[in-house]
């Protein structure tokens, strides 16, 4: 066994072995510290131990080739480390694949933890898979608001303040959607702490970015008439879509999710099954002559009649209804200002017509129906305010209560809506009425 001081010159100096075999320099001073080389001229550092006493079998660590980066003087300061480790009964060949284990590990964690993906996956197990009405507003959400703030961020390096900068961020353009961000971007933490993903939120007892007041928008007269007109503008199916709305009052995505086998336009019916409706009743929908119209319209053809109602591609149901409500405020203050400018800026209409949601379009239903002179239990009926358990006969039975007072209410309200439409001189808006006759 060969020995000496390895150093650049003692390790350059040695002669490639032959008869295809390896040899071994031994630094004289560091035990434990050599030089092995190939047939083919390649040298390499390493060191030789045992842990576990002389029965324990000998191994050799690689510290790397000699050249760039490692000089002898490099190597033998790598050597007196790793043989340190050995004294402290630690194998540098163990710690190396724990290091690369953990290394792997933590790889697969920036992969499957990483906010995007990871959000990709709450709506994948949690959203989709629990069919959640609201689904394409969540993806809006975290599309539009959350990842392109985390980006590729690991869930488990999100801090409060990080939250606190997103949210920050979304509340100077809209407190509604910064607290929909709050509230999506919760969940999504309490589900990745369920899975055992993360050992707890960020976000707990946070608060709501923004403060929202118990909304009262109720549109009136030309408002009304406005948006139905406007509507019209839109072409379809979104004009139907939101002409329904408005005089069903029934919620966005139950009206957007309008199939043909939940109508009957002879019997003037549409009944919501529970599994679309937000308290998961069924819910019967009597249909005013001005919405048979409208739907009969839609497809006059009934052996055409399957599937979604309201469709741009004649299968699955209209979706984004945040660019339907831009493309439809657009066109209200279009006409506001050419009605304005008709009128020589005397029209009743403040320009822009002032901001609302479409859910204020059921809250005009509401108020519309009691101003009208109908109990608020009727109303409350039309709306499918209808809370506590059933079944057997008795759900049959409060499937159709109050049918024939449903029936007046939402007749009598199309009948308003109607002499809201009566159009200013000028205007070639066609009336319901008109339509029919």
């Amino acid at each position: 066994m060969a020995t000496a001081r390895i150093t650049k010159r003692s390790v350059e100096a040695i002669p490639f072995p032959t008869g295809g075999k390896r040899s071994y320099l031994w630094d004289d001073q560091l035990k434990g510290f050599g030089l092995m080389v190939t047939p083919t001229g390649s040298r390499s550092y390493l060191i030789q131990y045992r842990i576990g006493g002389r029965e324990a079998p000998t191994r050799r660590y690689t510290i790397g080739k000699h050249g760039s980066p490692w000089t002898a003087d490099k190597a033998r300061e790598r050597a007196a480390d790793l043989l340190e480790l050995v004294r402290k009964k630690v194998d540098p060949i163990e710690a190396d694949r724990n290091r690369l284990a953990a290394a792997a590990e933590s790889r697969k964690d920036a992969e499957t933890l990483a906010f995007g993906a990871y959000a990709d996956l709450f709506i994948k197990r949690h959203v989709e898979a629990r069919v959640l009405r609201s689904a394409d507003d969540i993806r809006a959400v975290f599309r539009r608001d959350l990842k392109p703030h985390f980006g590729a961020k690991a869930i488990t390096a999100i801090r409060r303040s990080d939250v606190q900068s997103c949210l920050d961020g979304i509340v100077e353009r809209s407190g509604s959607a910064a607290n929909k961000a709050h509230k999506w971007l919760r969940k999504m933490f309490q589900f990745a702490i369920n899975r055992g993903d993360l050992v707890s939120s960020p976000m707990d007892g946070m608060p709501q970015p923004h403060v929202e007041g118990r909304r009262q928008r109720v549109l009136r007269g030309q408002e009304v008439a406005l948006v139905w007109r406007a509507a019209g503008d839109l072409g379809e199916p979104w004009a139907s879509f939101v002409r329904v709305l408005l005089l069903t009052g029934q919620r966005l995505r139950e009206v957007a999710g309008m199939k043909w086998t939940e109508v009957d336009l002879a019997a003037g019916t549409w009944n919501i099954p529970g599994a679309r409706t937000k308290n998961k009743r069924d819910h019967l929908v009597p249909l005013s002559p001005a919405v048979v119209d409208i739907l009969s319209a839609a497809q006059p053809d009934a052996k055409l009649r399957k599937g979604a109602v309201f469709s741009t591609n004649g299968k699955t149901s209209i979706g984004g209804f945040s660019k339907l409500k831009k493309a439809l405020d657009l066109k209200v203050q279009g006409r506001a200002a050419k009605a304005a400018k008709a009128a020589k800026g005397a029209g009743e209409l403040p320009l822009p017509m002032e901001p609302w949601v479409m859910h204020d379009l059921r809250r005009s239903l509401a108020t519309g129906c009691q101003a009208l002179g109908f109990p608020i239990e009727h109303t409350e009926a039309v709306l499918n305010h209808v809370s506590g358990k059933r079944g057997g006969l008795v759900a049959v039975y409060q499937l159709h209560e109050y049918r024939e007072e449903k029936t007046a209410a939402l007749n009598a309200w199309a009948r308003h809506v109607k002499e809201m439409l009566s159009p200013p001189a000028g205007d070639n808006v066609i009336s319901l009425a008109e339509k029919r006759a």
